[in-house]
């Protein structure tokens, strides 16, 4: 996505993007021969800002007051460095700012209460550096005491091991799950009873959708299985048109099986090779935090727009899958979020809430509501569910988001 979207403005996220770096040891001193900044990189920085390089981190960061402030850094090495605000001791991060460039200068957004703090600098193909410690005190009235700005404790490699074999077992049995549900799929088709196949259409989509491949997951396959017709130049008639959408469209739009038949066959051919290759794929610890947040933000753009329909109007049984795969990875997440996430049993009555809302749309007959027939309150109700829930889920990306080792 080229442009940034809203949520990662807000205030939360600004504060949750202090949240991705692997903490070392600071560094009291080096032996390594101190290069000058060149005079074209420090010329023309900010005379009050507080500088930064590869070796001295803030030194002349001498005081600091309580409360609300944008800490001015510049950069007055010849490395690229990330910058960020610490407790010396215990690592905690408070502000962050990513890849300051030689020669210039940005603002860190942050509130201090009473403690000790720290600038800890990581440039580019160097060690980490951390600066002299800072006391804060409280105001006069003591009532910044407690004002300070939340510090997480930054996530590494090592803590996302285990979530990363979690969720790789969890998608391979979701996918041998899935797989007899897309032959059944198959099997109603080539019999000819398109009946059978509109029932289940639904729980076979579901499976998928519980894997959380939004935003490109699981590649060109996934855009098989799952893709729409939106950007393509022939629309639902195109020929890349296909997958369970290109299915829905024909089940639902009086399509003959013998219509369909290529198409069943091509999607239990897509469903067998992600089945086959995923086992072997490696996975980034990075996406797990971002698959999290992007399973309910896609389900927000695409599924609660309407554009996703193509005739069957069970959108909402969609939702509910993503909820079940939001929860799911929330549930790997859950030992590495918990010390680190205050916000994490807000998430979880968010989602208790939006699948309530969900779940009063299916009915004892098995259908579900389409969008178009609930009325302006469901509709309401279900997008500012949805849209809080994503709200709430936007900082797990960071929080989750681990420091490639640069030793």
């Amino acid at each position: 996505m080229s442009k940034i979207p809203p949520w990662l403005a807000s205030p939360k996220v600004v504060l949750a993007l202090t949240t991705a770096v692997a903490v070392v040891g600071a560094l009291v001193g080096t032996s390594m021969h101190h290069t000058p900044a060149k005079p074209e990189y420090a010329a023309g920085l900010p005379s009050d800002a507080l500088t930064v390089d590869a070796y001295d981190c803030g030194a002349n960061w001498t005081s600091a007051k309580p409360g609300k402030q944008n800490l001015l850094i510049a950069n007055t090495g010849i490395q690229t460095t990330e910058v960020y605000l610490v407790d010396p001791d215990s690592g905690a991060i408070y502000g962050e700012i990513v890849g300051l460039a030689a020669g210039t200068s940005d603002q860190m957004p942050v509130v201090l209460g009473a403690g000790i703090y720290a600038l800890r600098c990581w440039p580019a193909d160097a060690d980490p550096v951390t600066g002299p410690p800072v006391r804060v005190s409280a105001s006069a009235s003591g009532s910044m005491a407690g004002a300070t700005t939340p510090g997480v404790l930054p996530v590494s490699r090592e803590d996302l091991t285990a979530p990363v074999k979690a969720y790789q077992a969890y998608v391979e049995g979701g996918l041998a799950q899935l797989k007899p549900l897309v032959q059944k799929l198959q099997t109603d088709i080539a019999a000819g009873d398109l009946d059978a196949a509109r029932t289940d259409w639904v729980p076979a989509h579901q499976q998928y959708e519980r894997l959380g491949g939004a935003y490109d997951a699981f590649g060109d396959l996934g855009d098989a299985i799952d893709g729409l017709p939106n950007d393509l130049p022939g629309g639902v008639g195109d020929s890349g048109f296909g997958g369970f959408h290109r299915i829905e469209y024909g089940l639902w739009h009086g399509q003959s099986a013998a219509q369909l038949a290529g198409p069943a066959g091509d999607l239990v051919a897509s469903v067998d090779k992600l089945a086959t290759e995923f086992p072997g794929d490696q996975i980034d610890p990075l996406q797990l935090g971002l698959r999290t947040h992007e399973i309910l933000e896609d389900a927000v753009r695409f599924e609660l727009s309407g554009q996703s329909d193509q005739g069957s109007g069970t959108t909402l049984a969609t939702v509910e899958a993503n909820i079940d795969g939001t929860q799911s990875l929330l549930g790997i997440l859950r030992p590495v979020l918990t010390p680190r996430d205050p916000d994490l049993p807000r998430i979880d009555a968010a989602l208790t809430r939006l699948r309530a809302l969900v779940q009063a749309q299916h009915h004892a007959d098995g259908s579900w509501t389409p969008l178009t027939r609930l009325t302006t309150a469901q509709r309401e109700a279900l997008n500012s569910a949805a849209g809080g829930a994503v709200e709430l889920l936007a900082p797990v990306a960071t929080i989750c988001e681990p420091r490639l080792d640069k030793s």
